[in-house]
């Protein structure tokens, strides 16, 4: 059998980060907690997982007999799609930001505003046994929430896209990953 079964993976678990403060790097290992100020989304569906995607426009040149002579690529973008199944601080502020929400005697008061613009700094990891995989992102912003349907039959779901800024030097995120052994 060509190939290597090892270097596939199916992703047992995973977990979305956000830090309020834009440029706050991830862990530097594979080990140390996120850290002070990384909020957790929570559960999140781990049928649809999260979704990676790029976009960009791209530009073709042909000479004549229609021979492709030069490509050029520009407006290149990079978001991820997940959805989260708690309503907990974390989410409200991803789906409402610049909305407020506090609880006193166990009573909840939101008060939801027109979205306003908010970056933020993203983590992701996902876990296959000892198999860990972190990404993190100093600069993002939600770029799209999905409808919100509540209902007496399905889980209410909160679908998130949140989109990518490069630093200053193109890079979009930072990728640690290898095997932790207990």
């Amino acid at each position: 059998m060509a190939g290597d079964p090892t270097k596939a993976a199916l992703w047992e678990g995973a977990d979305i980060y956000i830090h309020d403060t834009p440029g706050t790097a991830g862990p530097a290992d594979l080990t140390s907690p996120w850290g002070a100020g990384w909020g957790v989304a929570g559960l999140l569906d781990g049928e649809e997982g999260m979704s990676w995607a790029r976009d960009e426009d791209t530009n073709e040149f042909y000479a004549w007999g229609n021979i492709l002579v030069k490509r050029t690529k520009s407006k290149h973008k990079r978001t991820v799609k997940f959805v989260a199944l708690e309503d907990n601080d974390v989410v409200f502020a991803l789906v409402n930001p610049g909305s407020t929400r506090s609880t006193t005697a166990g009573v909840t008061t939101s008060k939801i505003k027109v979205p306003a613009g908010r970056e933020f700094a993203f983590g992701a990891e996902l876990r296959d046994d000892d198999k860990i995989v972190r990404r993190a992102v100093k600069r993002a912003e939600v770029s799209e929430v999905d409808e919100v349907k509540e209902s007496e039959s399905e889980l209410t779901v909160y679908t998130i896209t949140v989109i990518l800024y490069p630093e200053a030097d193109g890079t979009l995120y930072t990728e640690i990953s290898g095997a932790v052994h207990a």
